[in-house]
């Protein structure tokens, strides 16, 4: 750390001096838009920023769209500045932030953010409360479109309120006016509800903040989409180019150019103290001019996590390399666009069969003194289960890893519900621990097991089979076991067509299948990935990646295939029991 200039007044007390424009940028980031807020006895603290973190605080446009890759900062580093910007310059303005779900925002969306909120010198109770009102005796002015209640709200000390609107709980967003809107995931977010619906509530109130260029802003952020639905995020470049071309210069650059002018005058006028007045004017000039082209400025932008390698760390990065397949790695970890395969062998899953069926009734009974992760952990979250019919169970076994999914037939419709798994050095009966503990508030204690041959054989070294061991365990814990034994696994041909009917639609002998989109996150990756390669009989699906123990076994066919036990043993079951035709005769027709 270097010490400040022996000619800097004492007023200064700077903690350290920075004299890179781009940290300067992040140390004045949050300055008014009057220069003479900038206090003679500012304080400067250093904070790390990435690069692309520094680009959205420099540009400061209107409307941003960012896909970074996973661990370049998008909540802590890039949501956090921005609305903690947007509460400091509209006091008693309502924001919101969105997100597919509620239980997105509390679980994966807020810590962060609040964390970076802290880092910036906010303190939870002085300057902002979520949930709750401030105390009365702090006087906080209200709110100038205030919400009526407070369970789903963040209130600040200068008046301002958030709102938390989730996409699973229908009307969170109707009825209000709000002045600015965050949200996080948004290759998740449903696209026609997010135009029809919250947009249209970024409207008026320019009588209280009009002129300023954060007031009706949005931001969106995401890592790279992989499915049709998510792609319109990377529409927006389209649009931020087009803005370009229609002035004849490229509007980025100019903000940036004048970014760049601004914080050279700051410098001076940390270094010159006797030129204060002329310096502040000019600062002023450049600051209007930057304000008035943000306002109008769409920004799109893209980032890898390569870009974070400071705060990521080089050595996860090349293990991230080892362990995942190369999709994932292109597309969360580099960031790179994903094109579309013609070996897919679920070629017909996309965005539309993932679904969000939360129980808010128990989400809301808990007091939220923390967030984070991992906060409900039971299946009274799920909305989706019938809680007084059996579940259906399927697993795939091996000696790395031991997936195993969940569902339900509701009527037309199949839900896969959940996924589990344990990895080496946990077993079966491992995995069966984990279901019984999950589902242990399940009324009604009985499994339908699909299990084909690989579950029943036994080896050198143990005499029972995983299907025996896992249905031991759980009538150990006082569940109904029903075997439903499904034969030896299906050809590959006829898992194919089975999977592509179901996510096709329309065929009323087979369900339409649905995913539940918070519990499936490794399912959709299995199948996302899993490839047709030629065999010497025909087509198979390919399964080399199971024998590289450096990949993440989690992302590799595994789960891809419990989920063919599961949709296979639900037709036998539940669609054709009664039904005098074989099951195979469905796809003779």
């Amino acid at each position: 750390m270097s010490a400040p200039p022996k000619h800097l007044p004492d007023r200064y007390k700077l903690d350290e001096l920075v004299t890179s424009d781009l940290q300067i940028a992040v140390r004045l980031a949050h300055v008014g838009h009057d220069a003479h807020s900038l206090a003679d006895d500012v304080q400067a603290v250093h904070r790390h920023f990435n690069k692309p973190q520094l680009r959205s605080m420099l540009v400061g446009a209107n409307e941003e769209y960012a896909v970074w890759g996973r661990g370049t900062g998008k909540s802590e580093g890039l949501i956090a500045p921005r609305t903690f910007r947007n509460v400091e310059v509209m006091p008693r303005g309502h924001g919101c932030f969105v997100g597919s779900t509620y239980l997105q925002l509390l679980e994966r969306t807020l810590p962060p953010v609040i964390k970076g909120w802290e880092q910036m010198g906010w303190v939870r109770g002085r300057d902002f409360w979520v949930r709750e009102r401030p105390p009365k005796k702090l006087n906080v002015p209200q709110p100038i479109v205030g919400p009526i209640t407070t369970e789903h709200c963040i209130f600040f000390r200068n008046g301002a309120v958030a709102s938390m609107v989730s996409q699973d709980r229908p009307g969170s967003a109707n009825g209000k006016t709000v002045h600015w809107i965050a949200g996080d995931e948004a290759k998740f977010l449903d696209k026609a509800k997010l135009d029809n619906e919250l947009l249209l509530t970024n409207r008026g109130d320019e009588r209280y903040f009009g002129g300023i260029p954060e007031f009706h802003s949005l931001l969106f952020c995401t890592d790279m989409p992989t499915s049709k639905a998510a792609m319109w995020i990377l529409e927006e470049e389209k649009r931020m180019i087009a803005q370009s071309k229609e002035l004849g210069f490229d509007r980025i650059k100019a903000i940036l150019d004048l970014r760049t002018k601004i914080y050279a005058l700051y410098e001076g006028l940390i270094a010159y103290p006797g030129k204060r007045a002329s310096i502040l004017k000019k600062i002023q000039t450049y600051q209007t001019r930057w304000d008035a082209i943000r306002s109008n400025t769409v920004y799109f932008s893209e980032a890898s996590t390569l870009d974070n390698i400071h705060g990521f760390g080089a050595k996860n990065i090349a293990r991230l390399r080892e362990k995942l397949p190369p999709f994932i790695f292109e597309t969360a970890i580099l960031n790179r666009r994903p094109f579309l395969t013609e070996n897919a062998f679920y070629p017909d899953l996309d965005e539309h069969h993932f679904y969000d069926e939360i129980d808010y009734g128990f989400i809301d009974s808990f007091d939220f003194d923390q967030f984070g992760k991992g906060l409900f952990e039971d299946s009274r979250k799920d909305a989706d289960v019938d809680k007084y019919r059996p579940l259906d169970v399927a697993l795939d076994y091996g000696a790395h890893i031991n997936p195993l999914l969940v569902g339900q037939p509701h009527g037309r419709d199949y839900r896969v519900l959940k996924e589990m798994y344990v990895r080496h050095p946990d077993r079966v009966v491992d995995v069966a621990r984990a279901f019984c503990r999950y589902y242990k508030h399940h009324p009604v204690k009985v499994i339908n097991y699909f299990f084909d041959h690989t579950a029943i054989g036994t080896s050198a070294t143990s005499a029972t089979s995983p299907k025996d061991v896992f249905a031991e365990y759980l009538m150990s814990e006082g569940w109904t076991v029903e075997d439903r034994y499904v034969g030896h696994t299906p050809e590959p041909a006829q898992r194919y067509e089975l999977w592509g009917r179901a996510l096709r639609g329309g065929d009323a002998r087979l369900f339409r299948v649905g995913f539940n989109r918070n519990n499936t996150e490794f399912v959709r990756i299995s199948m996302q990935q899993a490839q047709i390669a030629q065999g010497s009989t025909g087509f198979r699906k390919d399964k080399k990646d199971e024998k590289n123990h450096n990949l993440d076994q989690r992302e590799t066919t595994h789960f891809s295939d419990a989920a063919d036990t599961l949709l296979y043993g639900a037709h036998l079951l539940h669609r054709f029991e009664s039904d005098s035709r074989s099951f195979d005769g469905v796809f003779m027709s």
